[in-house]
C-alpha cells in the first residue's frame, strides 16, 4: 500500500470513530500535525512503533494497520489477534474496553 493510500485509510477508520485529529493525538500520542501529514499522503508509511501508537488511539489491532502498511503479511496477524475474542458481542467489547481503562487509571495511581 503506497503512502497516500495508507493516509487515506487512517482518516477512513478515524473518521468511522467519528474522532478528530485532536482527539486522535490526544488517545494516540502522535502529534496532530503528524496525522495530518500522514492522512494527506504527505508523509511515507510510517515506523511499527507509530502504528502501533495510531492503533491504539483508534482502539484496533495493531496487526490490522501493520498489514494495511505492508509490514506484516494479511489475514494471518490480524486472525490470530482477534481469535480469541470472535464470540464477543459489541456491548461485551465495550464493557471489556471500559473495565480496561479503569484498571490502567487504577494502576497508574499506585
Amino acid at each position: 500500500m503506497r503512502a497516500k493510500e495508507f493516509g487515506i485509510y487512517i482518516r477512513k477508520l478515524r473518521k468511522e470513530k467519528q474522532m478528530t485529529i485532536r482527539q486522535l493525538e490526544l488517545y494516540s500520542g502522535v502529534s496532530h500535525s503528524y496525522l495530518s501529514q500522514l492522512e494527506n499522503g504527505k508523509k511515507d508509511i510510517p515506523s511499527a512503533n507509530v502504528i502501533n501508537k495510531i492503533s491504539k488511539g483508534l482502539k484496533i489491532p495493531s496487526a490490522l494497520l501493520m498489514q494495511k502498511a505492508g509490514y506484516i503479511d494479511g489475514v494471518q496477524a490480524v486472525d490470530l489477534k482477534q481469535e480469541r475474542f470472535q464470540d464477543l458481542t459489541e456491548d461485551e467489547i465495550r464493557y471489556l474496553e471500559e473495565q480496561l481503562e479503569l484498571f490502567r487509571r487504577l494502576k497508574g495511581k499506585q
